[in-house]
This record gives structure tokens, C-alpha cells and sequence, in this order.
């Protein structure tokens, strides 16, 4: 792994939002990274919060066909307690459980770490880097985030987190160097970043979520679509709504679909809701709402029935989804696409979230000249037009009073 990418992967570990917005980001980051074909993460939640059912192991596994997924959902298995992880992991150690072809052979190299063959579905056929370790809370983060959302859409630290990188049967193995770089990565969680936080631009936060955004393929770009709800299942979805609401998975015995899907019992949950309200043309507006905490930043959930011919209402709902992603990952995002440094990409995203420039040299470690030398480097890589946001804000704290003086 690059030394770039090691910087990025820090990066992403030092915003100043929870786990979960950050996970997906993060697992794409290292699957290109490793040329990985497959990425999962698996965790459970580490209070007794009444709102999270105890002990419930959810899973983000963006690579994963429906199907397989389904078959986990219903297998009924789930990771050990959260009591018992840390009594064996207490001193941020990692439990690996790795299934990595011995060369020359075909078969995997025997693993003392339970994953059921459910779980093995849900990723390529071939090697597998796999990691159980307990996250550092991050209390800094989960505070702003908690005091910015909704009550309802803020989920209880993860106490237990599973990562796991495959490959397909016909790609080479994963190399000892590619292993302990991810090792290394996934270390990152058990530990206090070694510098401060970046603070949280709460500036850039929208009052309001937009409910269309622009469509984009960026993993950490906001995602809308929207779906037809009757008879508690899914008519119709549009793509992104169907990739929204396979976003994550719960096990659930029996029927695995829709009830193991954690979006799928909200937008159900909504339906429930509205059928309260008469659906007769009095009441053809009614629209309500829901926020659900989930991997990658907050989803919104607007319901509504749907009217027929005439303007009257039928038993179909609309729901509209809005993944909202934090700011703080499309900043980050669209540092990455400059020709920035990965030290110079901190020092711009600390002077943009507000920090003076004392304070970015301090955590930067650098001193006044080397910080002027980077700001000059910055100033003449980015684009006057592309990135005109990002040059206001070089400045640090009292930037814009200099520029009203010039």
C-alpha cells in the first residue's frame, strides 16, 4: 500500500463524525488500494441503548448480491457478544481469522475463526483478509453528530466491528506485504487518533436536506431515489433506491426479506404510519418522515400516498430516500481530487473547518516558514475556477478580512 493511501486512510479516521459515516469511504479506500473485489464490515452496537436491539450484529457489504445477504439474514448466526469480545480483546488486539490460499494449492489454509458458510457467500470465492477488534469510541465526533441530528437517527457507538477484503479464486493472492498493510489499516480503529480531531464545519451543514441531489457515482456523495411501498414490500425502485435499501442487514430467523433490511423496516414502519391518516381526497398531502442512522451518513425517509386518476389517494405509498452524506466527507472527497499532498490536504482542511493558523502548525507539527511554503505550493496547484472554495479558505481564520482589505 502506498504511503498516500496510509495518509488518506488517517485521514478518514481523524473526521470528526462517527464510524458508521465514515465506514463505506473507508472500506472503498482500501479495496482499491488492495484490488480487492470485495468488501464487507460487520459490527454490533456497545450500549444497552433501548433503541438498538441487544447484541444485534448488522452488516454493510456493498459488493454482496441480495441473495446471499438473504441467506445470512436467515441463518440466524451472529458475531459473540460485545462483553465477551472485550474481555479477550482488552488491549486493542485484533482477532484474524484470515482464509489465504497456501501456495500451490487450491484450498485455504486452515482458520481457527468462526465465519459461517453464509458469510463466505456474501464475498468473492477466492483469498480473505478477516479482523475482529473493538473500535475506539470517539467521543468528539459522536458529540457533534449527536447534537446535529435528529434523536432518532443516531445510533449507538459500535462496541464490536468485523472487516473482511476478498479476492476472486482467479486473482493472485493477497502477498504478505498486502496483509500487513491491512492489518495495519483496520489498527487504526483501536486507536486515539495521534492528532486532534478536525473540528466540525458546521457552517457547511444544510439547514434543510436537498431532497434531489445531483446524481453521482462518488462513494461519498449524497444518493436520492425513490419507491413505490404496497402491501408491505417494494413495488418499484428506481436503482438508487434499491441499492439504498440494501445498505444494511440484520439477521433475522425465517423470512429473511424484507425484515432483515434495517432501510426496509423503516420505509415499512412509514407505511404503517400513514395508513393512521384516512387515504381520501381530504387528506391527499399528508407526508411523513423518518431519519435512520446508517452506513455512510443519515438517510431521510419522506412518505406520501400515492394519488390515482381523479387526485385520490391510493393504498401505494411514495417514499423519497436521501442519504446525506456529512460535509466533512465531501470536503475531504474533493481535497482528493486536487493535486494536493496528503500534508497539504490536512493543512486545507484544517484552515477550512475554521482553525487558525498557530493552531494548524501545532497539529501539523511544522513550523511558520514550512507552513508558508505549503500555502504557496497549494495557492499554485489548484484551479482558480474548479476550486475557488478552497482557495477563500486557505487563509485561516481572519481570511476574509484580508481579502475585504485587498
Amino acid at each position: 500500500m502506498q504511503g498516500d493511501v496510509r495518509a488518506c486512510l488517517r485521514q478518514i479516521h481523524q473526521l470528526p463524525v462517527p464510524t458508521l459515516d465514515y465506514l463505506p469511504l473507508w472500506l472503498e479506500t482500501l479495496r482499491r488500494s488492495l484490488a480487492a473485489d470485495g468488501v464487507a464490515a460487520l459490527w454490533c452496537h456497545a450500549s444497552g441503548d433501548p433503541a438498538e436491539a441487544s447484541g444485534a450484529t448488522c452488516w454493510y457489504a456493498p459488493q454482496a448480491p441480495a441473495s446471499a445477504c438473504e441467506r445470512l439474514a436467515a441463518s440466524g448466526w451472529a458475531m459473540p457478544p460485545v462483553a465477551e469480545l472485550q474481555r479477550s480483546l482488552s488491549h486493542g488486539e485484533m482477532l484474524r481469522g484470515h482464509a489465504r490460499r497456501s501456495r500451490g494449492c487450491a484450498g485455504a489454509l486452515p482458520t481457527t475463526f468462526r465465519r459461517p458458510p453464509e458469510l463466505d457467500r456474501c464475498l468473492p470465492d477466492g483469498d480473505l483478509l478477516d479482523v475482529c477488534l473493538l473500535p475506539v469510541p470517539r467521543a468528539t465526533g459522536d458529540a457533534v453528530e449527536r447534537s446535529d441530528r435528529d434523536d432518532a437517527s443516531v445510533a449507538a457507538p459500535i462496541g464490536a466491528l468485523r472487516l473482511l477484503v476478498s479476492r476472486r479464486r482467479s486473482r493472485p493472492r493477497f502477498s504478505a506485504r498486502e496483509v500487513t498493510a491491512f492489518e495495519t489499516a483496520a489498527a487504526e480503529f483501536t486507536t486515539a487518533p495521534e492528532r486532534p480531531n478536525f473540528p466540525p464545519l458546521t457552517a457547511m451543514t444544510p439547514p434543510v436536506p436537498n431532497l434531489w441531489p445531483e446524481a453521482s457515482g462518488d462513494i461519498g456523495d449524497d444518493v436520492a431515489g425513490t419507491l413505490v411501498w404496497h402491501r408491505r414490500q417494494p413495488e418499484w425502485a428506481d436503482p438508487a433506491a434499491l441499492a439504498l435499501m440494501h445498505r444494511v442487514w440484520r439477521p433475522m430467523p425465517g423470512r429473511a426479506w424484507p425484515d432483515a433490511c434495517v432501510v426496509v423496516q423503516a420505509c415499512q414502519s412509514l407505511a404503517d404510519e400513514l395508513t393512521l391518516h384516512p387515504s381520501d381526497a381530504v387528506s391527499p398531502g399528508v407526508q411523513v418522515c423518518k431519519a435512520v442512522a446508517v452506513p455512510g451518513g443519515t438517510l431521510h425517509l419522506h412518505a406520501t400516498h400515492l394519488c390515482g386518476m381523479g387526485g385520490r389517494t391510493t393504498e401505494r405509498v411514495r417514499i423519497a430516500l436521501h442519504l446525506a452524506v456529512p460535509p466533512t466527507l465531501r470536503l475531504l472527497q474533493r481535497l482528493w481530487g486536487t493535486a494536493l499532498t496528503p500534508v497539504q490536504r490536512e493543512i486545507a482542511m484544517r484552515l477550512l473547518a475554521g482553525q487558525s493558523r498557530s493552531q494548524t502548525r501545532e497539529a501539523c507539527a511544522i513550523g511558520v516558514q514550512t507552513l508558508k511554503t505549503h500555502l504557496s505550493l497549494m495557492r499554485a496547484r489548484l484551479d482558480p475556477v474548479r476550486d475557488a472554495s478552497l482557495l477563500l479558505g486557505l487563509g485561516g481564520s481572519g481570511a476574509t478580512g484580508n481579502a475585504d482589505r485587498m
